[in-house]
């Protein structure tokens, strides 16, 4: 699209604006102006919908004749890419409520894969266990077995995944044909109380021994040998003075972490040296043998060593202060070097390119709380919040390479969890974010697209809820949150330089303004719809029926819309709703947004499966957008300032875009 067109259209509409829309009660009743003819949203969008990141999400590892697996462990989702990570399709099923604790890929049958999952019981020190199979590589999975109250804290075996052991709190668990049938070996090494082995690298095979490291009282190593035979049998291998913690071995020699220091033993734990010890005294963890060498780390670093611990070169983890969840070696292929792949959790998974640095080829398993784009035409970024980060990207247009999929973080200022955003469209390039701080909330303000983020209100009272900058006056801040006291709504009419504490007993989750009125407020949660005349000082309930999303219409008609279960209608400036799409969920509609210039059109979101709705008609009627989202659980929503380029974030699959003309 050519700038001059883009210019003449905002002049056109900045007119008809002027001209048609002087205040907020003069064209109340009156039908909005038809859009300029060169602007058309209800048409047919130009291809699907394309993930654009942020690839954030690591796991754990694996390879199988298919390709490149990686399990996320909660809310479990099985990755899969067959060329080698630069592009993944997931496989839901999993229990949503289960974290992986272990998982297999047979190195022969593509189709199959064996998952631990666990989850707490229903008393204190109780659990309950999962073992998972899938023949259909990730379309449907079985339960093979439960273990209730003994959980499955990790799971080893043998190459083929024949022989599978699985830890729980008082037996190890044995089956010889791949999880079918099963052996308990009962527990003879001390555990106390509700002490229980959660954590990875706790469990390793070696030949038809199972070696796992024990929990308070004892922080040892123990073996039982042979798991396979009648008569399996547990002794303890190795007690030192420190608390051992992790296991690994290549087969012929083991490893285990103690505190700052690596122990290594090649003669079957019968004796033991110190390989490294930690020069700043941080724990030592994650000890893996890959490719022929030996690796441990910390949060911040990793130490290799190709000589079993004789030597070491360190060099920094891929995300300082995220340490590594997962390494694997992905072995050569036609014109492809072996690549060593690291994963961290909440980062993603990096190829290891050695001098020439990390390359982050991620996962998009990322769930998108808010969204928002911020900017001008020139120089826009999209921001997105996610679990418990920021992340932010130059606006992407036309083709997505996969290097634009690794959105930007910001991993060693803060947590950013629970956060919410908002921009307000008479100030475009500031966005606004309120997140967690514990048992507080701060507020923070970014003036170049989510690059940088400085506070605005630090560590304020109560868990926050939602912020919500005016379009009619952008100084003008609402950020709602729950305190011991109850709900509070923190008011800021000079852009964050002060606040003010309002009472309210209403928990705000979603607000929306009138664009020709900063006084004009309209405000919900679950007990319904409430409208301020004053800023948001006083509220005046409206509605009963529960919100989740509003939206007013900046192109007069008096359009107010109002997402819950379902979505509501005003033309009169909210005197009177009328219901214009059922729905069940009090939740369902995450987001309503319009079209930027085009006035017929609406989008609304729906978190429950629905995908991206789109109304042609003013909002009066509703229907599926065209093209299917990879994940139609949608939270949030987002449009480019020239309203070519939608962007949906959804639930656990990151963020899409959809080129509407």
């Amino acid at each position: 699209m050519k700038l001059r067109s883009i210019t003449k259209r905002m002049f056109v509409l900045g007119l008809l604006t002027v001209l048609g829309t002087t205040g907020a009660t003069s064209v109340a009743t009156a039908e909005p102006q038809q859009p300029p003819a060169d602007v058309n949203a209800t048409g047919l969008p130009r291809g699907g919908w394309e993930p654009v990141g942020p690839n954030s999400i690591g796991g754990l590892l694996a390879v199988s004749p298919a390709g490149l697996a990686m399990m996320q462990p909660g809310p479990p989702a099985l990755w899969l890419s067959s060329d080698r990570g630069a592009s993944w399709s997931a496989r839901r099923g999993l229990p949503e409520d289960t974290s992986i604790q272990g998982f297999f890929a047979d190195p022969v049958n593509p189709d199959r894969m064996l998952a631990v999952g666990n989850k707490p019981g229903y008393q204190v020190g109780e659990w309950r266990g999962l073992m998972l199979r899938t023949m259909d590589r990730g379309q449907t999975w079985e339960t093979l077995r439960e273990w209730y109250p003994d959980g499955a804290f990790g799971m080893a075996t043998d190459p083929t995944g024949r022989v599978v052991v699985v830890q729980n709190l008082d037996t190890l668990s044995v089956s010889i044909d791949g999880g079918v049938n099963w052996n308990d070996v009962p527990r003879t090494w001390p555990r106390e109380g509700i002490a229980a082995p959660v954590g990875a690298l706790k469990l390793t095979m070696v030949g038809d021994d199972a070696y796992f490291t024990t929990v308070y009282p004892e922080y040892s190593l123990w073996v039982v040998r042979g798991v396979s035979t009648k008569e399996p049998r547990a002794e303890l291998v190795y007690r030192t003075d420190g608390e051992v913690n992790q296991v690994a071995s290549d087969g012929k020699r083991f490893v285990v972490t103690v505190g700052p220091e690596l122990h290594g033993s090649t003669d079957g734990g019968k004796t033991w040296t110190v390989l490294r010890r930690e020069p700043d005294g941080q724990p030592l963890r994650e000890p893996r043998f890959v490719g022929g060498r030996l690796y441990v780390s910390t949060y911040n670093d990793i130490d290799v060593s190709t000589d079993f611990g004789r030597t070491w070169t360190r060099k920094p983890v891929p995300a300082a202060g995220e340490g590594v969840s997962d390494m694997i070696e992905l072995p050569a292929a036609p014109g492809k070097p072996a690549t060593m792949l690291i994963s961290a959790l909440y980062r993603g998974v990096y190829e290891d390119g050695g001098k020439s640095g990390y390359r982050q080829i991620g996962v998009p398993g990322e769930s998108i709380r808010d969204l928002v784009t911020s900017g001008n035409l020139l120089r826009e970024s999209v921001v997105a919040a996610g679990v418990q980060e920021i992340y932010n990207t130059p606006l992407p247009r036309g083709k997505v390479a996969a290097a634009d999929r690794a959105w930007q973080s910001h991993p060693t200022d803060r947590l950013h969890e629970d956060a919410r955003l908002s921009v307000s469209p008479s100030r475009p390039d500031v966005v606004w974010q309120v997140t967690r701080n514990g048992f507080a909330l701060d507020v923070l303000r970014s003036g170049d697209g989510g690059r940088t983020w400085q506070f605005a209100a630090k560590a304020k009272e109560g868990l926050p809820r939602t912020i919500f900058a005016h379009p009619a006056d952008p100084d003008r801040l609402l950020v709602s949150a729950f305190a011991p006291s109850g709900y509070v709504l923190y008011r800021s009419d000079n852009a964050g330089k002060s606040w003010e504490k309002l009472t309210t007993d209403i928990g705000f989750i979603a607000f929306a303004g009138d664009p020709w009125n900063a006084n004009r407020v309209w405000g919900g949660d679950s007990g319904g719809l409430n409208r301020s005349d004053d800023g948001g000082k006083t509220w005046t309930h409206v509605s009963d029926e529960p919100v989740s999303s509003i939206s007013v219409s900046r192109w007069g008609g008096g359009r107010v819309l109002v997402g819950g279960a379902g979505i509501q209608l005003s033309e009169d400036n909210g005197r009177t709703f009328r219901r214009v799409l059922d729905g069940g969920d009090p939740r369902e509609i995450s987001r309503i947004l319009p079209h930027p210039f085009d006035f017929r059109v609406w989008f609304a979101t729906s978190a429950t499966g629905g995908g991206v709705l789109r109304s042609t008609d003013f909002g009066r009627t509703w229907s599926p957008m065209p093209g299917a989202l990879p994940d139609p659980r949608v939270l949030s929503l987002a449009i480019s300032a020239d309203g070519r380029y939608l962007f949906a974030g959804t639930a656990q699959s990151g963020a899409y875009r959809l080129t509407l003309y």
